[in-house]
């Protein structure tokens, strides 16, 4: 059997050279050739690298970033593979160079049925820069062209600096991500300026995936004492977190012994690609503005802000805008602060689009009205995600004042 290899990309390739023909087709039909065809995902059936080996990418700047692929030695690409990014301690460092020495032990990631990525960070370019969020995003989607992965099952654990990287991931771009793991770390670093980075930190956004913390009780550090603060904010916004305070310092000697409840909450905890509640805070919409199928495409003042003021200790000062929306069946009831405009993405797997789509906003019915499935809507997000199972027929954009 001759071997094939079909990416989510190139599927999107032959959708676009073939959109004379499906332009004949009545525009549903058109819609649903193309759905069914992301909606099947890539093929994979060509030999690829399997075990330990090292790699390098490169940002659209330029600067270059290397890291270490773990691959099962059975890969099987008829199966779909977890994918557990692995953000190593010691950023401030200059780059070591080859060899994968960034990461310590290697021993508590390896032999698990997942392809573990291990990344560098150096002083270039630190967990909480928009290069790091840049770059681990390309190396999923590299990931993706060349291996069958499980889009619902894609992983961050941190230590120390990591485990604050884990964080940072959690409060800016939390979309890709099923779970956050920080081991040893400190959200707290990032509200430091002095730190660069990049942007503000805004603790509701961290309602929308799970975390699995660890902190040591003697921690020279990050001792579970300065923990236990953040852990109350994160119970005030109701996040769904484990935490688990472990005998020792700033080290995760205690990860063999914590193995079987980190792999039972990896296995209880697969991505919902569609979550029926979003809340989402930022404070810029050049990037980190959308969560899922809610896009924030403009911050400012709006009429009843100050009617909102729960919603206003969610974000960074006050500074950002946020939006708690929840969806059920075809209506989305959201509340807003200081967001003027947003998008919400519309998804066949979440929403009945032969029904009117109706959208709440702060009291106000802001939209209704059956929403047409798109081509170009469809392509243009699949293109951006890369994701079978995240996929959007329809735009519906709201303006609030």
């Amino acid at each position: 059997m001759r071997a094939s290899h079909r990416t989510l990309m190139g599927i999107l390739s032959s959708i676009v050279l073939g959109a004379g023909a499906l332009a004949a087709q009545a525009p549903d039909a058109a819609f649903t050739a193309a759905y069914e065809r992301l909606r099947a995902g890539p093929v994979h059936e060509r030999p690829v690298l399997t075990g330990r080996t090292e790699h390098t990418r490169t940002n659209a700047d330029g600067l270059g970033h290397r890291y270490v692929l773990i691959v099962p030695d059975d890969y099987d690409p008829s199966r779909r593979y977890p994918v557990a990014f692995y953000l190593h301690g010691g950023v401030t460092r200059e780059d070591p160079g080859p060899g994968g020495a960034w990461w310590r032990n290697y021993d508590v990631i390896e032999g698990h049925d997942r392809i573990a990525v291990v990344p560098l960070s150096w002083s270039e370019s630190l967990w909480w820069q928009a290069s790091q969020v840049e770059n681990l995003r390309g190396i999923l989607s590299d990931l993706k062209r060349t291996y069958s992965v499980d889009e619902n099952r894609v992983y961050a654990f941190g230590t120390s600096d990591g485990g604050t990287g884990a964080y940072f991931l959690g409060f800016k771009d939390t979309t890709p991500w099923a779970a956050f793991l920080p081991f040893i770390g400190d959200p707290r670093v990032l509200l430091n300026p002095q730190n660069g980075v990049d942007g503000d930190v805004h603790l509701a956004n961290l309602i929308n995936k799970p975390l699995f913390i660890v902190n040591g009780e003697t921690d020279r550090l990050y001792p579970v004492s300065q923990i236990i603060p953040f852990l109350g904010a994160l119970e005030r916004v109701q996040a769904d977190f484990a935490f688990t305070a472990k005998p020792g310092g700033h080290d995760t000697r205690w990860w063999p012994e914590e193995e079987d409840n980190i792999e039972r909450f990896i296995a209880d905890h697969p991505r919902e690609p569609h979550p029926k509640r979003v809340t989402w805070a930022t404070e810029r919409t050049d990037r980190y503005n959308r969560a899922h199928w809610v896009v924030i495409d403009e911050v400012g003042l709006i009429a009843g802000d100050p009617e909102r003021g729960d919603l206003a200790g969610r974000t960074s000062g006050g500074v950002g805008g946020i939006i708690d929306a929840t969806r059920e069946g075809n209506t989305v009831t959201l509340r807003a602060y200081r967001v003027r405009r947003f998008t919400l993405l519309i998804s066949p797997d979440a929403f009945d689009l032969g029904r009117p789509v109706r959208v709440v906003a702060n009291g106000a019915q802001v939209f209704e009205g059956i929403v047409r499935p798109s081509v170009a809507v469809l392509t243009k997000w699949a293109a951006r995600d890369e994701d079978r199972t995240m996929l959007y027929a329809a735009e519906v954009s709201v303006e609030l004042r």
